[in-house]
C-alpha cells in the first residue's frame, strides 16, 4: 500500500509488509525509536524520519533520518519529560546579579547524535 503525505509524528505509523511511505512525517520524540518493527520490504521516499530506526531491509530515498536528543527546555511543546535546569543540553552558563540576587542563565542546544 502507498501512503502519501501522512503525518504520523510522535506515533507509530500503521505500516504493513511492503508498504511505501511518500513525503510522510514519521518523526519521533526520542532518538532511535523503532518504527515498522517486524515489517519487511518497507520503502520511504522523501520522508521525515527524525529519530526513527527502520527495519534493516527498508529502503530510504532522500529522507531525513537524523537522530536528535531534544531538550525539554527548548521544546516544551513536545511533551518531553521535565529535565533539571542544568541538564545535559547546557552548552554555556552565565550568572547575573540583580538587586543582590544571583541567577544562572543557561544556554542549551538540542544534540544531534
Amino acid at each position: 500500500m502507498k501512503h502519501k503525505k501522512q503525518n504520523w509524528s510522535f506515533e507509530q505509523p500503521p505500516l504493513n509488509d511492503g508498504d511505501t511511505a511518500i513525503e510522510c512525517n514519521c518523526s519521533q520524540k526520542f532518538a532511535h525509536t523503532a518504527i515498522g518493527a517486524g515489517k519487511t520490504g518497507l520503502k520511504f521516499v522523501e520522508c521525515n524520519l527524525v529519530n526513527c530506526d527502520v527495519p534493516g531491509d527498508a529502503t530510504l530515498i532522500e529522507c531525513n533520518n537524523a537522530q536528535i536528543d531534544f531538550c525539554y527546555w527548548l521544546n516544551p511543546e513536545m511533551g518531553l519529560p521535565v529535565e533539571v535546569e542544568n541538564c545535559r543540553h547546557v552548552v554555556d552558563t552565565d550568572t547575573i546579579t540583580i538587586d543582590g540576587e544571583s541567577q544562572t542563565i543557561y544556554e542549551r542546544e538540542n544534540t544531534v547524535l
